[in-house]
């Protein structure tokens, strides 16, 4: 009988994933060298992630050869792209996705935050960031597959982070030309693609 393929990521792995982006969009890898993304990449590269999916595979591959001209526009292509202090070019932001005005710090904002209060969280400071950057809904994923919530786990990707993340990686794409965010924004959508279709239910061994 021949073997059949595992397709479905582990718990390990989704943690990995979602701390690695939860340390992205805090900034926490904005001064790495080339050496860091060397071995950010060769972590990733044992991961089923990296073994089954082609445009993983090749984004974790231009993170492992990460080369210094790339390294030296990161910081200036990410605050361009998420913090400021001109128009951001891809908001970290929920509600800049999901209203029609493309404004901050509105009803999504408060629906996000609602969320957390029914997880048992609350965000530092709130009131001082919105609730709805996409660091903070990483976090409140982690914790969910932490506590092994299941249901709030797949109904806050479902209502919210499934909702606004591919367009969020489009724009990504649309306005860097930098060698990692892009990469990143690869990353990102192919792992997302993949919880997507775990909670379809499309993606099963």
């Amino acid at each position: 009988m021949a073997a059949i393929k595992e397709t479905v990521m582990t718990l390990e792995e989704r943690l990995l994933y979602y701390q690695l982006f939860c340390h992205y969009y805090r900034g926490d890898m904005l001064h790495f060298g080339s050496a860091e993304w060397k071995q950010l990449g060769n972590i990733l590269t044992e991961y089923k992630l990296a073994k089954l999916n082609g445009e993983a595979c090749k984004a974790i591959q231009c993170l492992e050869e990460a080369d210094a001209a790339a390294i030296l526009a990161f910081e200036y292509d990410y605050n361009r792209l998420f913090v400021g202090p001109n128009k951001l070019l891809a908001s970290p932001y929920e509600s800049s996705y999901r209203n029609i005005e493309g404004t901050v710090l509105q009803q999504e904002t408060l629906k996000v935050r609602n969320f957390y209060h029914h997880a048992g969280l609350q965000v530092a400071d709130e009131g001082q960031m919105p609730d709805d950057h996409i660091q903070f809904e990483f976090e409140l994923i982690l914790h969910l597959l932490i506590e092994r919530d299941d249901q709030l786990y797949k109904m806050f990707l479902e209502k919210h982070l499934l909702e606004w993340a591919f367009e969020h990686c489009a724009r990504i794409m649309k306005n860097s030309s930098n060698r990692l965010t892009r990469t990143m924004a690869i990353l990102l959508k192919e792992f997302l693609h993949s919880e997507k279709k775990m909670i379809e239910g499309e993606d099963r061994c």
